[in-house]
């Protein structure tokens, strides 16, 4: 079954989502899998926590760090 042609937006999705792929896959590999991992969602947290500050979304940081609050909580107790 032929589908239609990815539109830009979607082909640049499909791209952003193969490369963080890659890079948790790189991150597992050099620093074992519960190291690699936390060392993705770290990259992941600082670029987003980047993008919302640039665009002044107080909103967004906020979430991001009561995210990263529960997380921390998850694993420590």
């Amino acid at each position: 079954m032929a589908g239609r042609p990815l539109l830009k937006a979607e082909l640049s999705a499909q791209r952003s989502r193969d490369y963080l792929m890659e890079q948790r896959d790189s991150f597992i590999q050099k620093h074992g899998e519960d190291l690699g991992a936390f060392y993705f969602l770290l990259m992941l947290i600082q670029t987003h926590g980047k993008k919302r500050l640039k665009s002044g979304n107080v909103t967004a940081l906020r979430a991001l760090a009561h995210d990263l609050h529960a997380i921390y909580l998850k694993h420590t107790q």
